[in-house]
């Protein structure tokens, strides 16, 4: 299904919170009728290793934010194309207690909550291979799995040395190999380490439809060119996928896209979203390379 289709369909969050003994509340997206009406927001920037996101929920009270939440399953999309999300409470709390009130749920994509307050001491010798380095951070923060392939190879060119926070750590690690433009950051339960704009992305998609003329920049001294893009949300693009948009769709000028008939690519560095059930909230921006 492609994204230009999707703004037509039915949209969809269900929500199932786990408590810490594996007790669970799901509250439904309403198949007739504006009541509960659920959206979220989050954003993936640049700077940032986890995506955040919230979860809002209008007209329902459940009384539940006095337990232990810790794990919320969603399940969010259009009717035929709906994945799903799993993430970490952060927070949880009712902004106005009562039938009509609002619940706000602060969570984290994935399982690596503690990836934000993990810290890890490392001494490694010039030439250590990057793999092995990655592998040590991903035990160390109890990451499932570590997807380098492309960047398996590589050999730091002097002694690292750190003692402190595991996301310092990292940012030293992508500041060695910054002619590369080494990307380091979790997504989901993984660890990636990828490099922009050279072709190695996670996975690709096709984006039919965008609902701004994007907005495009040189942004840095090697002559790259990065573009701003704004369409209705797809849930399955993340940061560190590619973009293939006809060039029909993007076009904003002959001499910059070339053939009229071909594709513009975009390796997605950051994006944030904006995404309920009920109104007219559903835009995803997208920030990236192109490519």
């Amino acid at each position: 299904m492609a994204i230009g289709s999707l703004q037509h369909y039915n949209r969809i969050i269900n929500i199932t919170l786990y408590d810490a003994e594996g007790k669970t509340v799901r509250i439904e997206c309403p198949k007739r009728g504006r009541k509960p009406a659920i959206e979220m927001n989050g954003s993936f920037t640049t700077d940032s290793y986890l995506p955040a996101f919230n979860v809002t929920v209008k007209n329902l009270y459940l009384n539940m934010t006095s337990r232990l939440w810790s794990t919320i399953e969603l399940e969010a999309g259009y009717e035929g194309c709906v994945i799903p999300i799993k993430g970490q409470i952060l927070s949880m709390y009712q902004e106005s207690p009562g039938p009509e009130g609002t619940m706000v749920i602060q969570c984290i994509q994935g399982e690596a909550k503690s990836w934000l307050d993990a810290t890890i001491q490392v001494d490694f010798p010039a030439n250590t291979n990057l793999y092995k380095i990655l592998t040590t951070f991903k035990s160390k923060l109890g990451i499932k799995r570590l997807r380098a392939s492309k960047v398996a190879a590589f050999t730091i060119p002097i002694q690292y040395q750190h003692d402190g926070s595991a996301r310092d750590g990292l940012k030293k690690l992508e500041k060695m190999f910054e002619d590369k433009k080494l990307c380091i950051f979790v997504r989901n339960d993984e660890l990636c380490a990828i490099c922009l704009g050279d072709d190695d992305c996670i996975r690709v998609h096709k984006l039919e439809y965008i609902s701004a003329p994007p907005q495009e920049n040189t942004g840095g001294s090697d002559g790259t060119y990065y573009t701003t893009v704004t369409a209705p949300w797809d849930p399955k693009i993340q940061k560190g996928d590619k973009l293939q948009i006809p060039s029909r769709v993007y076009v904003r000028n002959y001499n910059l896209v070339g053939n009229i008939s071909g594709t513009q690519n975009i390796q997605v560095t950051a994006l944030s979203f904006h995404f309920s059930t009920t109104g007219k909230a559903n835009s995803m921006t997208i920030q990236g390379f192109l490519v």
